[in-house]
């Protein structure tokens, strides 16, 4: 498979040095520009629609978010994650993170298979340690960032007195765009 470009390592260390080192969940939004037939780990080989994708995670290892993010904003040579093996044909548009202490990508993940145009394009992608049906979603049209913000803080203030600038997901974009 042909990778793509994508960031330049100089846009990945000027976005992974916005990053925290904080333990967390984040939300990251592709652009895949063309199709392609692509085997993700042991999952189906799937033809892959053009359009944008959804994957969303958690952070709470070494490195926290930062470590996290810029492993997934770069291409890995060894896949160890299902986004690994998609990653080269992906283009980055821009992500959400939350910096709280309890994971929320099953809460997120729950957000997006209920927005309006989600598909899940193989079941159990990014999810085959949880009983989520995935945690990586089709739209044919790039989610609105702000309703997409405001979906993600509703979800996280249902388990969290949400009174804080730490609830509320903060969104890093790729170099000249705007979210």
């Amino acid at each position: 498979m042909k990778k793509i470009k994508d960031l330049s390592r100089l846009e990945i260390a000027e976005l992974t040095r916005q990053l925290p080192k904080d333990k967390g969940s984040y939300l990251l939004v592709f652009r895949m520009r063309q199709p392609h037939t692509i085997r993700v780990g042991k999952l189906t080989e799937t033809r892959f629609a053009a359009g944008y994708y959804v994957y969303v995670g958690s952070a709470f290892g070494p490195g926290g978010l930062q470590a996290r993010l810029r492993h997934h904003l770069t291409f890995s040579e060894r896949c160890h994650w299902h986004l690994d093996y998609l990653r080269p044909v992906l283009h980055f548009e821009y992500l959400y993170l939350s910096r709280e202490t309890e994971s929320r990508e099953h809460d997120w993940a729950a957000v997006l298979q209920q927005l309006e145009g989600a598909e899940v394009p193989v079941r159990d992608l990014g999810a085959t340690d949880c009983s989520c049906n995935a945690h990586f979603f089709y739209f044919q049209h790039c989610p609105d960032p702000d309703q997409l913000k405001a979906q993600l803080q509703s979800a996280s203030a249902g388990a969290v007195q949400a009174t804080s600038a730490e609830v509320a997901p903060e969104c890093v974009a790729r170099p000249g765009r705007q979210a």
